[in-house]
């Protein structure tokens, strides 16, 4: 309904300019008009004829007054309600929404008004982007055609109320610059009243352990918290703990917190009460009953959240209490409906980003769109957070998601959403076309239906001159490579997903080469240049995932490459004002944590008949390289970017080397054994001897404590099983328990259940671990002793082509002096190993 009511007022225009029997306004006969904003106006409404009065004069050189009221026989145009209702030649638009806005044309005068305190701005907004052909591009280049003044605007009436009532695209861009973002009009930014505040919808956020905290209630109230493992959790891996669903005591401290915030906060239409970012939530008897009789761990919260709004109806009867639809609780429950005044954020995160949001060819996506099927069985509330970037992975490596955009915001639209949080790069600038995207997000959020690939065709050729056809044309072929590999890029997508090795970064550098010799004026050359990061970053990647080794040093392949790859990028970086490489690195940290690699690091490589092992002691004792001589495979991971790639092993516990802590290890090298030795900061020594023994690859490890200190470790073996299928039957997965045990054979769609979780953590016992890729013929097989690991761990992801055959050794406590070891061997399979 609301998708056929903007398109019908688009052509508003050009129907009331034929019933004009052509007749048009000029621009040119405007330059000696003047601007009436009358003396009543609101700051956002005195701000629009100010807008009018600056973008009227870039596009035409001249600059109209502002008066309080129109004066003479001059045309004039009326900006906000006041001045159109002074004209006495039209009336203001009655009952209108706070951000609808009305463009009347007339052959003497134009009036611009709306609701407030946002739809006359909107409206100075529209009439110079639907009647002028202005383009807000960038917070510093908005484009104006040449011939501007030359055009004849029609006569008519245009009204236009949003779809979204929250629009918000989170890049660094958008976020730093509110004027910029208001003119793109996302109205979630700035609560300047200049330009027009904030929605009084909010983006549900994790604050429930925020109102109820475990600083304030934890120590003498576990019970607030949810339960987890047996065991009631104050603390969490990732964000913060969980709250019990079902006390009765959490629902009044939630109302009570919550209440308070909406006293101090009386313009705002809707208040988050959102879980924690993980997946603990609580287990007690009462939760857990609800979640099991509902078929989803929704059931509880929404339990929950019924209660909290319950109250809150009593005093703020049109206040709305939103929480998620996320993860764990995305899909709905079976029977309880979110009351009347609660609204739901359904979020994107596991979904496909390449595909529309809707494509029901996706096998990420149609699980979504069921969930949203489902949900809007329940509610007419629904909000919806939407991801457009590379959260983990890099916020400049390219990300082919233009395709996308405009399919996805019109599926939201056709399924009545209310708003919705476009995340990206938001705590970062320059990612890769940030500004690009910001413009087409933005457009399309403005008026679902936007075709986003053709709003990003425009931004090219106004945006980055006679380069813009090749980037378009690399563009397309980024998005055909991506789209004839059958990945489904996530918000978390790896190189390979994203299909960056070497031979496509040196692609994707020449494209950018030729964009740069084609930019016709230096301004354009910086434009370019900026988004060329996407080459470099892409470059990076690539050149890591393959070392050179020479005299015993291993540096990236840069064949094809800029020589000082890292410097130029670093500097480019400087230059373009990046922040961020990813959602939690500093740009200064990522370029320093590559510098080591690029200027070399120390490589041990051992080899026998069998086996040629590569060896860095310096980073972390990471292997990165293990071929197996009679068929030639490298059986390691070879797809990532070396600083992505993790055939480690590290401390969970205590100062050690961990995936974020580099450390380097002093190395005694033999032509078939090394022994690594790292002395660390609590005066413990970690020892560890890598050997070719036979057919095997044997690797110690002994921990000898100075003080009091854990022993905690992860064995976290990175393998290429050759194949992008989770098909069982191609990809198995094997376990001693006793005897051999094919134990993802009933896996459906490569993920077990709870259950065969369960079994898999607890087959430690058995004392082996394979996997065995039936259509290549080849497999590993890691060997422990039984009575020295705790659990093991499967990570699989067939679109990266990576799977982990991680294994946990049992923790202790050691005592000053102690030591306590564990071992294990990897051996190569030619034939499955329940078959031998």
């Amino acid at each position: 309904m609301l998708k056929r009511q903007f398109q019908v007022a688009a052509l508003c225009f050009v129907a009331a300019a034929a019933f004009g029997q052509g007749n048009g306004l000029r621009i040119d006969t405007m330059t000696s008009w003047q601007i009436v904003c009358a003396h009543g106006a609101i700051e956002s409404e005195v701000y629009a004829a100010e807008e009018f009065q600056t973008l009227f004069a870039e596009m035409t050189g001249t600059t109209l007054p502002v008066v309080a009221s129109a004066s003479g026989d001059r045309g004039a145009v009326f900006i906000g309600p006041d001045a159109v209702a002074q004209s006495q030649q039209s009336a203001p638009l009655s009952d209108a929404g706070k951000e609808t806005l009305r463009v009347q044309v007339t052959a003497d005068a134009v009036f611009i008004d709306g609701g407030r305190p946002r739809g006359t701005l909107y409206g100075v907004y529209e009439f110079f982007e639907e009647l002028c052909g202005v383009r807000f591009l960038t917070h510093d280049h908005t484009w104006y055609p040449d011939d501007a003044e030359d055009k004849t605007l029609p006569l008519g009436v245009h009204v236009y109320e949003p779809v979204f009532a929250y629009r918000l695209v989170s890049y660094g861009e958008i976020r730093r610059n509110p004027e910029f973002a208001t003119r793109l009009r996302n109205n979630a930014v700035t609560r300047d009243a200049r330009l027009g505040g904030r929605t009084g919808y909010e983006r549900v956020g994790h604050t429930m352990a925020r109102l109820v905290s475990p600083e304030e209630y934890g120590a003498e109230h576990p019970e607030y918290f949810a339960l987890v493992d047996g065991e009631r959790r104050l603390e969490a891996s990732y964000d913060r703990p969980q709250l019990c669903m079902t006390n009765p005591d959490v629902v009044a401290l939630m109302t009570e917190a919550l209440l308070e915030q909406i006293a101090q906060q009386p313009d705002m239409i809707s208040f988050g009460v959102g879980h924690s970012d993980n997946q603990d939530y609580c287990t007690c008897d009462g939760c857990a009953a609800i979640n099991e009789r509902e078929g989803s761990a929704a059931g509880a919260t929404i339990h929950f959240v019924n209660q909290v709004a319950e109250r809150v109806e009593q005093e703020y009867p049109d206040v709305l209490v939103g929480t998620y639809a996320y993860q764990y609780t995305r899909k709905p429950p079976a029977t309880i409906r979110p009351r009347r005044n609660v609204q739901m954020q359904l979020c994107s995160i596991e979904a496909c980003n390449f595909h529309p949001i809707n494509d029901p060819a996706c096998p990420l996506n149609k699980p979504f769109t069921e969930d949203m099927d489902g949900w809007r069985r329940k509610t007419d509330n629904i909000k919806v957070w939407h991801y457009n970037t590379n959260f983990w992975r890099g916020y400049m490596l390219p990300y082919p998601n233009f395709r996308s955009i405009g399919p996805s915001v019109a599926y939201y639209a056709d399924n009545a959403v209310i708003g919705i949080y476009m995340q990206a790069a938001g705590n970062a600038q320059a990612a890769e076309f940030s500004d690009m995207r910001a413009y087409v997000i933005s457009r399309c959020l403005w008026k679902p239906g936007r075709d986003g690939w053709a709003e990003m065709e425009t931004f090219c050729r106004l945006h980055y001159g006679a380069a813009a056809e090749t980037i378009i044309e690399y563009l397309t072929w980024y998005h055909d490579l991506v789209a004839d590999a059958g990945a489904h890029p996530t918000c978390f997508a790896t190189e390979s997903e994203l299909q960056i090795n070497p031979e496509t970064a040196r692609r994707i550098m020449a494209y950018f080469q030729r964009a740069l010799e084609q930019a016709e004026s230096e301004k354009v050359r910086v434009r370019v240049e900026k988004a060329s990061l996407c080459a470099y970053r892409a470059a990076l990647s690539a050149s890591g995932m393959r070392l050179v080794c020479e005299d015993g040093v291993a540096r990236p392949d840069l064949e094809g490459f800029h020589p000082e790859l890292l410097d130029r990028f670093a500097m480019l970086c400087e230059r373009h004002g990046v922040t961020m490489e990813d959602e939690h690195t500093p740009i200064g940290e990522y370029i320093e944590s590559l510098r080591s690699l690029h200027e070399g690091y120390k490589a041990v490589t051992l080899e026998n008949d069998l086996w040629r092992l590569v060896i860095l002691p310096e980073s972390n004792a990471k292997i990165v390289e293990i071929i197996h001589k009679p068929s030639g495979r490298n059986v390691i991971q070879p797809r990532r970017a070396f600083d992505r790639f993790r055939f480690e092993e590290w401390t969970r516990q205590g100062d050690g080397p961990a995936a974020r802590n580099i450390v380097a290890f002093e190395a005694d090298a033999d032509p078939d054994v090394v022994r690594l030795t790292l002395e660390l900061d609590d005066g413990a020594t970690l020892t560890r001897r890598v050997a070719l023994d036979g057919d095997a690859i044997r690797f110690e490890t002994r921990l000898t404590a100075a003080d009091q200190r854990p022993f905690d470790f992860w064995v976290h073996p990175e393998y290429d099983p050759a194949a992008t299928t989770d098909d069982p039957r191609t990809v198995a997965v094997y376990v001693k328990a006793p005897e051999w045990t094919w134990i993802n054979r009933d896996w459906r769609d490569g993920q077990p259940t709870e259950q065969q979780t369960r079994a898999l953590r607890e087959a430690a016992a058995g004392g082996a671990f394979a996997f065995y890729n039936h259509e290549a013929g080849f497999g590993v097989e890691q060997r422990f002793t039984p009575e020295d690991y705790e659990t093991l761990h499967l990570y699989w992801n067939p679109t990266r082509q990576q799977l982990n055959l991680e294994m946990y050794p049992k923790t202790a406590l050691l005592a000053p002096g102690e030591q306590k070891e564990y071992a294990w061997e990897l051996r190569y399979l030619d034939v499955p190993p329940d078959t031998r």
